[in-house]
């Protein structure tokens, strides 16, 4: 018994040492950018030796890999809690997920990292988030997958606009409402994309 408590205490820290890691992580790389990124700066703002750090990461890539999956997580956490979505409130609430942390919409949606490319396990978590989304699109009545793609392809584009454009604005993210609405209409007066 007490074998096992220790065991669940070492868990335990490793498990917290490993979220202040991740989100120390994502502080610099909104400084630095994603690929700006560098263990040992990372490690000094830990108060961490470079060695202890790789004990956790012990590549840039791992730590990459790790940053995805959590970002993956953190949206798939985000539509669960948000409960019956209709299209417009699943828009808006993609559209702030993206925002409120670019490098992360990066990191999970362009290949801003020369190099990095995702784990099988987080892509295969990648795949389950955008099911979660693809599902929440369907309960709220967007069955057709290709109308799933539209929709994100015209989200995604306004974030790229803002983010890169006017990023402590909202240029661009203003007309979200107009871009629901355009999507909507059509969706109604359209078949299916890939109905004959």
């Amino acid at each position: 018994m007490a074998e096992e408590t220790v065991v669940n205490r070492v868990q335990r820290r490793r498990a917290a040492t490993v979220e202040e890691i991740l989100e120390a992580a994502w502080v610099l790389a909104a400084q630095d950018g994603l690929a700006g990124l560098s263990l040992r700066h990372l490690a000094g703002r830990l108060q961490m030796r470079p060695q202890s750090l790789a004990w956790y990461f012990p590549s840039k890539n791992s730590l990459y890999d790790a940053l995805y999956a959590r970002g993956h997580e953190d949206f798939r956490r985000r539509l669960a809690e948000a409960g019956p979505l209709d299209v417009p409130s699943a828009a808006r609430s993609f559209a702030a997920f993206c925002v409120e942390n670019p490098p992360r919409y990066q990191l999970m949606t362009q290949r801003t990292v020369p190099g990095f490319v995702p784990s099988d396990s987080a892509a295969a978590l990648a795949r389950e988030t955008f099911g979660a989304w693809r599902r929440a699109l369907q309960r709220a009545g967007v069955n057709d997958r290709a109308h799933v793609d539209v929709l994100t392809a015209l989200v995604k584009g306004l974030v790229d606009q803002q983010i890169t454009v006017d990023p402590t604005g909202d240029r661009y993210l203003r007309h979200l409402e107009f871009v629901i609405d355009m999507f909507t209409r059509a969706v109604a007066s359209h078949p299916p994309i890939g109905a004959a």
